[in-house]
């Protein structure tokens, strides 16, 4: 908006300065007009015709007078400054310089000042007439006009788009945006409410996605725990009883486990974590310690020192959680690798392993998404491993697919930007 008021009071400067250029283009010819005729009079005519008088003798100037008023068109006549009428003059008018006695007369001095020729009535020095400066007045107010509705347009479809924007929120349309030609402009307000506005909706959604997952999936281990607590009841042996405190305790084991993730995923949705430059190196120097089968082998190949806006515990989860699968998945060998193509970073994690079906590749991101065909020593997990894992990455401004890796098994890429 700022970007606006400063084009608008620039827009004014310059509608100031070309209102003052019409108008004086309006009334130019007449003033040249009366201009060049008060020069013509004065500094010509009447310059000429007093040398020419004044060089006569008695005798001659009134012949010279009579031939310089046909000539030049206008009377003339000489008085004597030495009469009470005239006797100012002398203080006012220099010698053969005319001057303007009145609004009709010119005057100049002749014979050291002791007459002077009066010339008269002259042609008048006319100003514009009231009917141009209306025509320059309206002029001038008709440009304002359209310069400044030109000028504040932008400002009032941004201040419309805002309205509408707010007004569709506010109705429960938390997908509403400012569109069109009110964000053409690049505007801050346009840019801070399109945010503001995904932020709300980010928000609603994580809380609408917790509630359903906390109805959806906590319900199971708290079942397990119940008919674990009814089970410990009824039984009869010192053994029993055993048996069921370790139900209880692996049911709240993954009750805690679920509430975990659940957080995870709420936060790896947000949009408002700091991102501060990571250094992949640094953030894969101890990735061997995710392998939780020691017999499994991971090498780590990266290409330059690749540096990402991010933030680190995100992006750290991210990866160590598909280093994490890839070691339940492997048979024998993880590779973690990464390419820079341009300013793009694709770092590929790769497994042995069975891989993912192609039918599949889709799903697996989406939340409490599980593989039919997974084996039960990986049925701990709740399905929010890999959901987690592309809210991170896309919060870093990135991508996560999963394809065949050359090892034989799945291929996990992340796309960052450098």
């Amino acid at each position: 908006m700022i970007k606006l008021f400063l084009r608008f009071f620039i827009g004014m400067i310059i509608l100031v300065v070309l209102a003052s250029v019409m108008q004086s283009l309006i009334i130019h010819q007449k003033s040249e007009q009366n201009t060049n005729a008060w020069i013509k009079n004065t500094y010509g005519g009447v310059r000429f015709a007093a040398s020419q008088i004044s060089s006569r003798d008695a005798e001659e100037r009134e012949a010279a007078i009579l031939s310089a008023e046909q000539s030049f068109g206008y009377d003339i006549k000489i008085v004597s400054t030495s009469s009470i009428t005239y006797n100012w003059y002398l203080t006012y008018l220099s010698l053969d310089e005319p001057r303007y006695v009145s609004f009709t007369e010119v005057a100049v001095l002749i014979d050291g000042g002791l007459n002077a020729l009066i010339f008269g009535p002259v042609e008048v020095f006319q100003r514009p007439g009231n009917t141009i400066y209306v025509l320059a007045t309206m002029a001038y107010i008709l440009l304002s006009v359209l310069v400044i509705g030109i000028l504040i347009r932008p400002i009032a479809i941004q201040f419309q788009a805002i309205a509408r924007g707010a007004g569709a929120i506010s109705s429960g349309d938390f997908g509403a945006r400012i569109t069109g030609p009110a964000a053409r402009y690049g505007d801050s307000a346009v840019t801070a409410f399109n945010l503001m506005a995904a932020r709300t909706e980010n928000l609603l959604k994580a809380k609408v996605e917790l509630l359903q997952m906390v109805s959806h999936e906590i319900r199971t281990p708290l079942s397990r725990i119940h008919f674990a607590v009814e089970l410990f009841e009824s039984a009869s042996t010192p053994q029993e009883r055993g048996e069921r405190i370790t139900a209880i305790v692996e049911s709240a084991d993954d009750l805690e486990r679920l509430v975990n993730d659940l957080l995870k995923y709420v936060r790896s949705g947000e949009s408002g974590v700091e991102k501060k430059p990571v250094a992949m190196a640094e953030l894969l120097v101890d990735i061997d310690r995710t392998i939780i089968n020691p017999d499994k082998s991971i090498t780590v190949n990266l290409e330059g020192e690749a540096v990402v806006q991010c933030d680190r515990v995100l992006l750290n989860s991210a990866i160590r959680n598909l280093v994490g699968n890839a070691s339940r998945f492997a048979s024998k060998e993880i590779q973690v690798s990464s390419v820079l193509e341009g300013d793009i970073l694709f770092l590929h994690i790769d497994d042995d392993g069975p891989g993912v079906p192609e039918v599949y590749r889709e799903s697996i991101f989406e939340p409490f998404s599980r593989l039919d065909n997974s084996e039960g020593e990986h049925e701990n997990g709740v399905g929010l491993g890999l959901a987690i894992v592309q809210r991170a990455v896309q919060n870093c401004g990135g991508a996560v697919m999963v394809s065949e890796s050359p090892l034989g098994g799945a291929r996990f890429t992340i796309r960052l930007p450098i």
